[in-house]
């Protein structure tokens, strides 16, 4: 047996096409999917290089492989080989690929319910936390046909979209949302760098990740002045995939079912996009965020669970 990586990008589509997920699920099963290996190559985020393969001869025992996204590093294809040997060595093998980045990662799907109590889910939290990985975040996916979803008017809602010069009202609203958040990347965020610079740092990466005008705010005309109480951002891409990507509620308005509002607002855009598929992620500790979906009819179809080097 032997570690290596493709020779070239096609022999790297092949080796990802002839791999099963070590855990079945629909996010990690489209993962493989050919368009999607596709999308990854062309985008150069995936490469051959972040490819590894145990292999014996000309047969594929497993693989892991990753992406670059520059700043950050993640790992999200798992078909490690029966072997825990080999599994180990291509832990191992990404770990080290992955060490030189602030912000490394890896990310896999997993069953709906109590996903940690899984026996699969359990072995591979072995491999990793012995290459020194830790349980960052578990989290409720989900991806659901259109025709399971209605759209709900939200009269007394507001919304106006981001243009161009709005970054510093974006840091600004943020600066209010994150106090108090329950997720767990802006807790950790804070505690790292501080309210204002989280807020500017969150509001980068909104920016750089998706067009500035897919991010609506939720704008309050109360008796003291306008002003924005939240957030909330959605976009359907050209395969019809519609995804909920941000979702957030300042501190002083909560408690007033505005994340739910906001919630509808975004299902009723994507509807309106023509989006044949929706998709979303909460937290499991954001107990309230995860209500505001059920009650527009969402229901999570698996875990996502993520994983972070301290």
């Amino acid at each position: 047996m032997e570690l290596r990586s493709p020779a070239s990008t096609d022999e790297a589509k092949r080796w990802l096409l002839a791999s099963t997920s070590t855990i079945d699920t629909p996010a990690n099963r489209a993962r493989l999917a050919p368009e999607a290996i596709d999308r990854t190559f062309e985008r150069g985020h995936r490469r051959p290089d972040l490819v590894w393969a145990a292999t014996e001869g000309e047969h594929l025992l497993g693989l892991v492989a990753a992406r670059d996204f520059g700043d950050a590093r993640l790992i999200d294809v798992l078909a490690l080989p029966d072997d825990p040997d080999a599994s180990a060595r291509l832990v191992r093998q990404a770990t080290e690929w992955a060490l030189p980045s602030d912000e490394a990662e890896v990310s896999f799907g997993a069953t709906a319910d109590a996903p940690l109590a899984d026996p699969r889910v359990r072995a591979v939290l072995t491999q990793f936390e012995a290459a020194g990985w830790r349980l960052l975040v578990t989290r409720q996916h989900y991806e659901l046909a259109a025709v399971l979803l209605h759209a709900r008017a939200t009269p007394g809602l507001r919304l106006e979209r981001a243009v161009e010069g709005d970054e510093d009202r974006l840091s600004s609203l943020l600066e209010r949302v994150l106090p108090g958040s329950l997720d767990v990347r802006d807790q950790a965020a804070v505690a790292e760098h501080g309210l204002e610079v989280a807020a500017q740092r969150w509001a980068r990466e909104l920016l750089h990740a998706d067009p500035i005008d897919c991010i609506r705010f939720a704008v309050d005309d109360g008796p003291d002045g306008r002003r924005d109480a939240g957030l909330v951002s959605w976009l359907t891409v050209p395969s019809g995939t519609g995804f909920v990507l941000q979702v957030g509620v300042a501190a002083d308005a909560r408690g007033r079912g505005l994340g739910r509002e906001l919630v509808a607002a975004a299902t009723a855009g994507l509807l309106d996009d023509g989006a044949h598929t929706l998709i979303a992620d909460t937290d499991n500790a954001n107990v309230p965020m995860q209500r505001a979906f059920a009650a527009e009819g969402w229901h999570a179809t698996e875990s996502r669970i993520d994983l972070h080097l301290p």
